[in-house]
């Protein structure tokens, strides 16, 4: 759940309105993400929606109620043996693929940490975003893209200079032969 409204404004969850305000103007007017300022239009506006919920009592209660709901949902269930239970067995990896995102028409590089027939999980340098449709490239050039919903997101920052963006990719099919498609 790192991204949230709050944590795109960098405030904690029982941060006040005033604190809210404050880091939403610091974001756009001291960091410069404001693209009258030189920011990134998409960036601005996905601050500003954070900005727009957060500060609304009855907006941030119902949005508050959805992440609980998420986190709730999102928490694994364990077996007897302390494993977390699955729909399918996942498998670990270090290949990289190509991927492009339906909004975009550029293709951008990413590796795949684990993976199973039903889905990958996938760590890049640029955006993704929970619900959006993917398509994935395997390494393997014979094999057919993947197609899949991006089922999960999140950002974190292994050093200062760095954001590194993992997500959980469900396929829209079941691909039972994905290891063979991930070889080389």
């Amino acid at each position: 759940m790192d991204h949230t409204y709050y944590h795109m404004l960098q405030v904690a969850r029982d941060a006040s309105t005033e604190v809210i305000t404050a880091a939403y103007r610091a974001q756009m007017l001291a960091l410069k993400k404001h693209p009258d300022l030189g920011g990134d239009t998409r960036e601005a506006q996905k601050l500003g929606e954070a900005y727009e919920v957060l500060s609304d009592p009855l907006l941030r209660r119902n949005y508050d109620a959805s992440l609980q709901k998420q986190e709730l949902q999102n928490t694994p269930t364990l077996h007897t043996e302390g494993e977390e239970r699955r729909r399918a067995k996942r498998f670990q990896s270090d290949a990289t693929v190509s991927y492009c995102l339906n909004h975009d028409t550029r293709w951008h590089s990413a590796r795949i940490t684990d993976y199973s027939a039903l889905g990958v999980r996938i760590r890049s340098h640029e955006e993704i975003t929970m619900g959006e449709h993917i398509v994935i490239v395997p390494p393997n050039l014979a094999s057919f893209a993947l197609h899949g919903t991006v089922r999960w997101a999140r950002v974190f920052h292994p050093s200062v200079f760095e954001k590194v963006y993992e997500a959980g990719i469900e396929f829209a099919d079941n691909v039972s032969d994905i290891r063979e498609r991930l070889i080389f």
